[in-house]
């Protein structure tokens, strides 16, 4: 008897339910004033999207400090929590290997500045023989002109000058003869001076260092024999420097001396052409003093053609003077360069984060020894945001941020990067996504963990 009420009760609400639906179709529903139904569309309606992430808080800026060379710590300017500014010194090397380049550098570029104005001198003074030596060839030609005429009292006052012209020449020979007896210049002999001092500061540098490792004998023979070939090496340059310092101060080489002896003699042999010639010519024997004229042209351009040569000669010599000039000065700004580098400053202001090295520690090429942030502000970095989710995402879209250290508080961040790259994180693609904060007086730190929600519409 119960299954039966219950089933006619089921029964009377379905019948009162099409009833109703019938009664409101008819009655209610809206339609056209003509009693055409009309059709209602409901509006399109957007559906609201939670993505959501983790991530960590983490400095405006951040700099993992390393050297770019190998070395011995000497100083630690900076404790963790220093405030630096930007290009201050926080760590040094020790210097001593780069020094010593340095001087050397200097003290070859000391030597080729001498060599250029020296080469200049040179140039100056072939350019002075080539003028001579075209006066000479023209005087010559014209001296043969007059010649082959009727001897005049102007020819023989013409070959009475060609004596003198080449008095005069015997005079610059042995004045140049002179300076280069002389020997060198007081700024070539400061030049190779500080080639020594330099050389030496090197021997002296490598005799510590090495000296007590080739002389130690429970050093392995590889390295006692690498610590010899050092200290050989420092001493065959100090030696060098030596030796080009006693050059410079012995003066011209016998080589120097004997062209210099030659160009008077040259000269002299000039002076007795030109006297010989005026006798012919006061003789009046034509034929040969037509015949001592063509020698003497002969012998004019001869030595236009060979002073001509050592002036192409002095200018190549300064053109490779001025190289040697620009190729020392690189290797100054080479060993200046890594003389700094030695020295490692911070990159932006900031504050020290940590100090990982201590003084006296050897460091590599690389090595991290100092961690600089920029904790005036701070950021979020996503960890796990998917790809399906990153492309629902645009810069300056507003999310809340989650500070698990802080639940009861939420803080309001702002897209401000959002990366190219993928990283795979436990098999899925995920991308890093960073966001503003604003100013808080929450006390937040360095690698704190947050959650992330952003709401978008879709």
């Amino acid at each position: 008897m119960t299954t039966k009420r219950l089933l006619l009760s089921v029964g009377i609400v379905l019948l009162l339910s099409a009833l109703g639906y019938w009664i409101y179709l008819q009655f209610l529903a809206p339609g056209t004033g003509d009693g055409v139904d009309t059709a209602v569309t409901n509006p399109t309606s957007t559906t609201p999207t939670t993505i959501t992430a983790e991530g960590n808080i983490v400095p405006l800026a951040q700099a993992n400090l390393t050297f770019t060379g190998s070395g011995v710590v000497t100083t630690v300017a900076v404790q963790p929590g220093d405030f630096v500014e930007k290009g201050a010194t926080l760590l040094m090397l020790d210097t001593a290997e780069q020094e010593i380049a340095l001087r050397q550098a200097e003290a070859l570029l000391a030597q080729a500045e001498a060599n250029v104005k020296l080469a200049e001198t040179g140039v100056l003074a072939a350019e002075t023989a080539v003028s001579a030596a075209e006066v000479g060839v023209a005087q010559a030609e014209a001296n043969y002109a007059l010649l082959a005429a009727n001897p005049t009292e102007a020819q023989l006052a013409l070959n009475e000058a060609l004596v003198g012209a080449a008095e005069a020449n015997v005079g610059l020979a042995i004045g140049s003869q002179s300076v280069t007896l002389e020997g060198s210049t007081s700024a070539q002999i400061r030049a190779a001076e500080a080639a020594v001092a330099a050389a030496e500061a090197f021997y002296i540098a490598a005799r510590d260092q090495y000296e007590p490792m080739v002389q130690d004998d429970g050093a392995s023979a590889e390295d006692r024999e690498q610590a010899q070939l050092q200290l050989n090496a420092a001493l065959a340059n100090l030696q060098s420097a030596q030796a080009a310092l006693d050059e410079a101060q012995a003066g011209a080489s016998s080589a120097e001396q004997i062209a210099a002896a030659g160009g008077v003699q040259a000269a002299q042999n000039e002076q007795s052409a030109a006297e010989a010639e005026l006798a012919l010519l006061q003789a009046g024997t034509q034929a040969e003093r037509l015949a001592v004229a063509q020698a003497e042209i002969n012998a004019a351009q001869q030595l236009l053609t060979e002073v001509s040569l050592q002036a192409d000669q002095a200018e190549t010599a300064v053109a490779q003077a001025e190289t040697a000039v620009q190729e020392a000065q690189t290797q100054v700004d080479a060993a200046q360069l890594a003389l700094e580098k030695r020295s490692l400053t911070a990159p932006f202001s900031g504050t020290v984060a940590d100090v990982l090295v201590d003084v006296g520690e050897t460091v590599t090429a690389g090595q991290p020894v100092a961690i600089v942030a920029d904790l005036s502000g701070w950021q979020v970095e996503t960890s796990d945001l998917i790809e399906a989710d990153v492309v629902a995402l645009a810069r300056d879209d507003v999310a809340q941020v989650q500070v698990d250290a802080f639940a009861d508080q939420s803080l309001t961040g702002r897209i401000v990067e959002i990366a190219e790259l993928a990283a795979e994180v436990r098999g899925d693609q995920t991308y890093v996504v960073t966001l503003a904060l604003p100013e808080t007086d929450l006390p937040l730190r360095w690698g704190m963990s947050v959650f992330i929600t952003i709401e978008r519409n879709q």
